[in-house]
């Protein structure tokens, strides 16, 4: 099985989806994160050069730890805009990699970045399985696109992972996000739901988890209703 996660951000596959990520990887799944862009707006005392290069470094090490690839689509951060080529840039991108399973962001989502992802994934996954739609990569038919949602979004989630095993990796690769640390931790406000990184993505977890029955927990919606035997 290949499970692929398109992220606006570096730090954005660990905060919602590391473990479930983790777990896949532990199974011996392929998993590849695809990030967006490099973060380069978040952070001070900088320039978008060097911190967009100190995020790429904390993205690879991070991935490292849940035990996944990574590719970079090179858009810019705060920037993503909806056209027909940034869609064509996510129907290649997933083409390439032909993933079982897509994850990505919820569609009402405080950031724009997010949203905006949410809207070429989607879309884009509609296009790769066309024969017609000629591309460099061959069409590809993932099963299903998995949304993860922003506690300040009206995110419901519908399918549950229990990711209790994998908490501690989750926050491992987390954590090797050190630039993002500090910008979120004092970037109140806009990120008042990670004045405290870590503990509020344990606190999270350990919410959703005690609803389904497990000490941590993972949320997510999907695009189709089908019988599917595991997001595990």
């Amino acid at each position: 099985m290949h499970v692929l996660a398109v992220v606006a951000h570096p730090d954005d596959a660990e905060i919602f989806c590391g473990g479930t990520l983790a777990k896949h990887a532990a199974r011996g799944d392929d998993v590849t994160i695809a990030y967006m862009t490099r973060g380069e707006f978040g952070g001070f005392d900088t320039t978008e050069a060097e911190l967009a290069a100190t995020r790429e470094e904390e993205a690879r090490n991070a991935a490292a730890v849940l035990g996944a690839d990574v590719t970079f689509l090179d858009f810019q951060d705060g920037r993503i805009v909806y056209t027909l080529e940034n869609r064509l840039k996510l129907v290649d991108c997933i083409r390439e990699h032909a993933p079982d399973i897509i994850l990505t962001h919820f569609a009402d989502d405080m950031h724009p970045d997010h949203r905006e992802t949410s809207r070429l994934v989607t879309d884009a996954y509609y296009m790769v399985s066309l024969p017609l739609l000629e591309r460099e990569h061959p069409p590809c038919d993932p099963t299903n696109v998995y949304y993860f949602g922003k506690p300040t979004s009206s995110f419901e989630p519908t399918v549950i992972v229990d990711v209790t095993d994998h908490e501690e990796t989750k926050e491992q690769a987390a954590l090797e996000h050190e630039s993002q640390v500090a910008w979120l931790e004092e970037h109140g406000g806009i990120d008042a739901e990670f004045s405290d990184f870590v503990e509020s993505m344990r606190a999270t977890a350990h919410a959703l988890g005690r609803q389904a029955g497990a000490t941590y927990a993972e949320g997510f919606t999907r695009l189709h209703d089908t019988s599917v035997d595991y997001l595990e």
